[in-house]
């Protein structure tokens, strides 16, 4: 695994980046969020030159919010299936430009998103990824808070834990190449999809994987709305960890352990924390860690009968 500092890349050998930005935003039924997080993406200092909405609501109400903020710059795509990376790649296919980001529909992306993604494209354009960081807390997309920060930024090339930059499928930019060299979303993972969740990770590990650049900053920031109640934050870490599970068992089954081994010890404490929450009766801690414990190692086996299961129902198949 090698570091490079963003500033190395800028060199009169680096590649000139592509011109031309488009933004996936996958959403179903959430049209009080998307309205929300468009409005603030049209509120930006740079636009985007295409805003993607792939729709797979089972109403018409986010195609109203879409046709009420009458910007040309949005492209309405209808989809009946279900999942978050098939939406991507579905944004992926219908989209126009040569680098594609992606927001998530409960995301509100800082007034200087766009650009400071412009400019981390730039400075780093040899990059299959640049990937951003999520807050929790919308005081840390304030113009005020950004200027006053100092940017952290860095890139790595070669196979690494891609849970170290915290991946966010929700806030990254991609080159379409990328996509062309290491493939889409894997449609089996992802809310909404058998194993919901941990395609960004995945994503992330299969462009390290290929010996490709993977470049983090954190001023590229997106703030994600506080709507989870508890049980909901809790069922999102569990499914969230079901799809860590699979992305072991798949790579695994390829004859790469790497996930299994250096990634699993990524989320290792959650298992060792365990006993300490339970004797100090950190209640809510407890559960969550509980939830990832079971959920990785339930993800990991239940891919694995998942995997079995087709690859039986193939063999009477005859080839031809």
């Amino acid at each position: 695994m090698h570091a490079i500092q963003a500033a190395d890349a800028q060199g009169p050998t680096a590649t000139s980046p592509p011109q031309g930005i488009s933004i996936v935003y996958p959403t179903r039924d959430r049209p009080q969020f998307i309205a929300q997080s468009l409005t603030a993406l049209l509120g930006n200092t740079v636009l985007p030159d295409e805003i993607v909405v792939v729709d797979q609501s089972r109403t018409d109400a986010t195609r109203h919010v879409v046709e009420a903020l009458e910007s040309p710059l949005i492209v309405h795509v209808p989809s009946t299936e279900v999942g978050l990376s098939r939406a991507r790649n579905t944004g992926i296919r219908s989209s126009r430009f040569p680098i594609i980001g992606f927001i998530d529909d409960d995301c509100i992306p800082a007034r200087n998103w766009i650009a400071s993604a412009k400019s981390v494209i730039e400075r780093v354009p040899g990059s299959a990824v640049w990937v951003g960081k999520v807050f929790y807390d919308e005081r840390y997309i304030t113009d005020e808070v950004i200027e006053a920060s100092q940017e952290t930024c860095h890139s790595l090339r070669g196979t690494h834990d891609p849970w170290r930059f915290r991946p966010a499928g929700g806030n990254s930019f991609f080159p379409r190449h990328t996509f062309d060299r290491v493939g889409y979303f894997d449609p089996l993972l992802g809310q909404g999809s058998e194993f919901p969740g941990a395609e960004d990770g995945d994503m992330v590990y299969r462009i390290s994987k290929a010996n490709l650049q993977v470049t983090y900053s954190d001023r590229v920031r997106l703030y994600h709305l506080n709507w989870r109640t508890e049980d909901d934050e809790l069922g999102n870490a569990y499914n969230y960890g079901l799809g860590i599970g699979a992305v072991m068992a798949k790579h695994a089954a390829r004859g790469d352990y790497y996930p299994a081994t250096v990634i699993f010890g990524h989320f290792l404490p959650h298992y060792f924390l365990l006993p300490l929450y339970f004797l100090l009766g950190r209640r809510r801690k407890f559960r969550h860690s509980l939830n990832w414990s079971q959920s990785i190692v339930q993800g990991f086996f239940r891919w694995r009968r998942l995997h079995r299961s087709r690859s039986g129902s193939l063999r009477g198949i005859p080839r031809h």
